[in-house]
């Protein structure tokens, strides 16, 4: 689980440190680079292991509440819970490519040096978004970083998947 997690970080991190280049270039050179680290990880006949998790949590209001996971093998799965259009679990498939894209933007903002939490008991009713990206899990709540990038970006790929309902 941590030789695919470690594998996908530096796969992101060898496409970031090519320098930049034309936009459309880049998902071409991360889809290699990742399908290869999961041909490795398959290769070791383990099973899937989780890389992206998202979730928004409750509030007093009506904040968006759901949970959203992609694992190694692009699997993809979304629970809607509270606020949200789509309301019960689901099942998707997401591509390489949008593995690497998220590692992409974790590592711009810094993610990997990132506290575990931001927040304070005290304060109530304020959502928590938590997200586990690799071996990293970040809960912020209050008085957090500024990562609606990658939160805008995680929101984009939950609305590009086609998903199906799974049934009870």
């Amino acid at each position: 689980m941590k030789k695919l997690a470690l594998l996908l970080f530096i796969a992101a991190g060898m496409v970031a440190c090519k320098g930049k280049k034309d936009v459309a270039e880049t998902p071409v050179v991360v889809e290699e680079v990742v399908e290869s680290a999961i041909v490795v990880d398959e290769s070791d006949e383990s099973e899937p292991v989780q890389v992206i998790y998202y979730e928004r949590t409750v509030c007093f209001g009506t904040c968006p509440s759901f949970i959203f996971t992609i694992d190694s093998d692009g699997s993809a799965t979304y629970e809607g819970r509270n606020f949200v259009d789509l309301i019960g679990k689901y099942s998707g498939e997401s591509s390489p490519a949008d593995i690497a894209s998220v590692m992409k933007v974790a590592k711009e903002v810094g993610y990997d040096t990132l506290q575990t939490s931001y927040d304070n008991p005290l304060v109530m009713d304020l959502p928590s978004t938590i997200t586990i990206i690799g071996d990293k899990k970040v809960l912020n709540r209050y008085r957090g970083p500024a990562l609606e990038g990658l939160y805008n970006h995680l929101d984009k790929l939950i609305a590009d998947i086609k998903w199906t309902k799974i049934k009870e």
